[in-house]
C-alpha cells in the first residue's frame, strides 16, 4: 500500500505505545508551530478542488434539536462528518439506514458551511481505489446506523480517553481487517475513522488508539491524523462565519513539497 501511516510501535515499557502515538499525532502540527495563523482569512473552495480522502465537517445553518445536543456534548458547531470518494461523491453514515453515497450538492443542503480537512500523509497511489472498495463493501452489508454508540457517546468516549493508555496496553497488537470493519454499523465520524484505517493512514498497530466509536466530528479536526484545514465550502446562505481555530491550516504551508497532491505522478 502506498503512502505514509500513523503507527504505534516501541512498546519497551508501559508508556512506549502511548508516547509513539502522541509523537505521530503532534509531529505534523509542530511543523507550523512558529507560524502565526490568520484565522480571519478564509479559504473558499470549489467542489472541483475536493480529492478522495478529504474529510468534510458539516455545520448546520439552523441547527435542529439533535444537532444542538451534539454541539453541546462536543463543544463544536460541527455536527456531522463525511468523506469524499471522488468525482463529487460523498460517503456518509446517516440515520437510520447507515452508510450511503450522495452528491456533494445534496450533502451541502441546509449547511452554513462545510469545513474540509486534507491529510498530510498522502492519499495518492492505491488509496482512492481502496477507499471506494471499502465504501462499497460497507454499503453491501446494509448495516444500520450505530445509534446505540451515539446515545452512549458522551460517557463511553470520556471513559475511553481517560483510560486510553490502559486500553492500548491491554489490546496492543490487535486490529481489524477491512472485511471486519465492513461488517460494522457506524455513525458519521466513526465511519470516517474506519475509512482512514481501511486505507492504511491509521496503521494496524495504531488502531488501538483510534477506536471509531469514540471520535466525534470535533474529534476529527482536533486530531492532526485526519488532516489540516484546507478551506470551506458554503451553503445556500453563504454567510462567512466558519471559524475553525483548533487545527492547522494548509494555507499557511509555504512548502509545496508538503502538499502531496501537487506532486507529479502521485
Amino acid at each position: 500500500m502506498s503512502g505514509r501511516a500513523v503507527e504505534c510501535t516501541g512498546l519497551e515499557n508501559r508508556r512506549g505505545c502511548k508516547s509513539s502515538v502522541s509523537s505521530n499525532l503532534t509531529s505534523s502540527a509542530n511543523l507550523l508551530q512558529e507560524i502565526k495563523v490568520d484565522h480571519n482569512t478564509v479559504v473558499i473552495l470549489d467542489k472541483s478542488e475536493l480529492l478522495p480522502g478529504d474529510v468534510l465537517l458539516y455545520r448546520p445553518y439552523r441547527p435542529k434539536c439533535h444537532q444542538r445536543k451534539i454541539s453541546k456534548i462536543t463543544n463544536s458547531p460541527y455536527t456531522h462528518a463525511a468523506i469524499c470518494v471522488g468525482d463529487g461523491v460523498i460517503a456518509e453514515a446517516m440515520f437510520p439506514c447507515g452508510v450511503r453515497k450522495i452528491a456533494l450538492e445534496k450533502f451541502m443542503k441546509g449547511s452554513l458551511c462545510v469545513a474540509v480537512l486534507r491529510t498530510q500523509l498522502d492519499f495518492g497511489g492505491d488509496r482512492p481505489a481502496i477507499l471506494k472498495k471499502f465504501v462499497e463493501d460497507v454499503r453491501k452489508r446494509r448495516r444500520f446506523y450505530d445509534l446505540r454508540s451515539v446515545l452512549s457517546f458522551e460517557r463511553m468516549s470520556a471513559v475511553y480517553f481517560e483510560n486510553q493508555l490502559d486500553y492500548i496496553m491491554e489490546n496492543y497488537g490487535s486490529f481489524s481487517t477491512n472485511e471486519e470493519f465492513s461488517e460494522r454499523g457506524f455513525f458519521c465520524s466513526a465511519f470516517v475513522v474506519a475509512c482512514y484505517s481501511a486505507v492504511g493512514i491509521i496503521g494496524k498497530t495504531a488502531q488501538v488508539a483510534y477506536q471509531p466509536e469514540f471520535f466525534s466530528p470535533a474529534g476529527l479536526y482536533r486530531d492532526p491524523t485526519f488532516g489540516w484545514l484546507l478551506g470551506f465550502m458554503f451553503g445556500a446562505k453563504g454567510e462567512l462565519n466558519p471559524i475553525l481555530a483548533d487545527t492547522t491550516h494548509w494555507k499557511d504551508v509555504d512548502d509545496d513539497h508538503v502538499k502531496w497532491w501537487l506532486r507529479p505522478h502521485r
